[in-house]
């Protein structure tokens, strides 16, 4: 009985890995969990506008960045963030939900191409920035989710 229920753990186990491995996680993962409104301003919406206007993924010694490889990374890597910044002051005046906000990151994120880790973390400061400009506390787990491959928060 002891070893039936240490292999069925076991395999549980290999799935989870196997889900956060091949993406099938993060493609699951929902965004509408705790879905509440955003109270929507005009100097959030300023602030999501003078975060599309800055020059991203460049030197950054407060996350100690050193700057995307080449310019066309860091062009492409700009754009993911200011077409999402885009889609949120289009999308967020007619539904300003939180599950409106986390869909449109997860959104980008599934898109985003470039492998360079350094891009990948720089990516989720910027979305963390969009996150603290909403008034929106956590991403519950979908940056873990895409990052990973698992929900590292549930551990703590």
């Amino acid at each position: 009985m002891l070893i039936r229920f240490f292999a069925v753990f076991l395999l549980f186990l290999a799935a989870i890995i196997a889900a956060g491995v091949s993406g099938l996680t993060f493609r699951l993962w929902p965004t509408a969990i705790q879905d509440r409104p955003v109270a929507l301003t005009p100097a959030m919406l300023q602030q999501l506008r003078d975060l599309q206007a800055e020059h991203k993924f460049t030197l950054d010694t407060r996350s100690f960045y050193p700057g995307a490889v080449n310019e066309t990374q860091r062009a492409t890597a700009q754009a993911a963030v200011d077409a999402a910044i885009g889609r949120l002051l289009s999308e967020l005046p007619q539904r300003p939900q939180r599950s409106t906000v986390l869909a449109i990151l997860k959104q980008t994120l599934a898109g985003f191409a470039l492998s360079e880790s350094e891009e990948r973390d720089q990516l989720l400061i910027y979305f963390g920035r969009i996150l603290e400009t909403c008034q929106i506390e956590h991403a519950s787990e979908l940056f873990n989710v895409w990052r990973y491959g698992f929900p590292y928060g549930w551990l703590a």
